[in-house]
């Protein structure tokens, strides 16, 4: 279940070697993430490179997660399809080799186990905004007695200038712009 021995990937120097599991995380990520209600199994699919003494996995995680909206709490279906690239270094001297923005995990055992991979990369996959379909296609955004839902811009900050109400609207125009510095010399 997504778990190879290093002596088994070394066999495969400079081939591919290809991965098509399913695996159920449900539990372990329910248990992380409060919010998922649902989760279908995972469908993972890849392939490992064994190259210049690592281990380059590329990988596809499809499933399908049951999240509140965030606006109404309703429970979504929301598909997971995912790509991930991590390089597993079997002597993180290695480092250097790659790029900066390469993901490099250091191997510390004689197993590698994508488990943890997986696991990590379907929480970072999870949208931070779900909807309904209906909570889509709204014209208006809810409200009720006394709170009115907003958008970034309806919702960014009015200056103190255009505010009704303003006490210090009457000072505007009293002094000059240019600053008092040339009036001290």
């Amino acid at each position: 279940m997504l778990n190879w021995s290093i002596t088994t990937l070394k066999q495969y120097n400079h081939k591919p070697l290809t991965f098509d599991d399913t695996v159920d995380v449900k539990a372990e990520l329910m248990e992380r993430n409060p919010d998922i209600i649902d989760m279908t199994p995972v469908h993972a699919t890849g392939t490992i490179l064994f190259s210049r003494g690592d281990y380059t996995v590329d990988g596809d995680l499809k499933a399908e997660v049951t999240l509140p909206s965030t606006r109404s709490l309703v429970p979504v279906q929301v598909p997971i399809d995912f790509h991930f690239t991590e390089t597993y270094l079997a002597d993180e001297s290695h480092s250097d080799q790659y790029e900066e923005d390469d993901v490099l995990i250091p191997l510390t055992s004689d197993w590698l186990d994508l488990m943890p991979a997986v696991k990590d990369n379907l929480l970072l996959s999870l949208p931070l905004r779900v909807l309904t379909k209906e909570e889509e296609n709204a014209v208006t955004l809810p409200s009720g007695d006394d709170w009115t839902l907003m958008t970034e811009e309806e919702a960014a900050p009015v200056p103190p200038e255009e505010r009704p109400n303003n006490p210090f609207a009457g000072l505007q125009g009293m002094f000059d712009d240019k600053g008092d510095d040339s009036d001290k010399q």
